[in-house]
């Protein structure tokens, strides 16, 4: 593996011999993504914890058929 630091970008490279699991190297970078936008974030914790119920909600109306007979 070899990390790499330009005046613009951090680039990560990786052999390919290495056994990665692409879904789990996604979800990192992804959660990287998450911390980047946060952190540029001007909304309260509660504003955040009410668009986060709303989205719960809206997914459950969405796929509770998938769960419940």
């Amino acid at each position: 593996m070899q990390i790499q630091r330009t005046q613009d970008e951090l680039i990560i490279r990786f052999s390919n011999k290495i056994n990665i699991n692409i879904d789990y190297l996604q979800k990192f970078l992804d959660y990287l993504r998450f911390i980047e936008i946060s952190s540029k974030s001007q909304a309260t914790e509660e504003q955040i914890l009410e668009l986060a119920n709303e989205i719960n909600q809206s997914w459950w109306q969405t796929n509770k058929s998938k769960f419940i007979e």
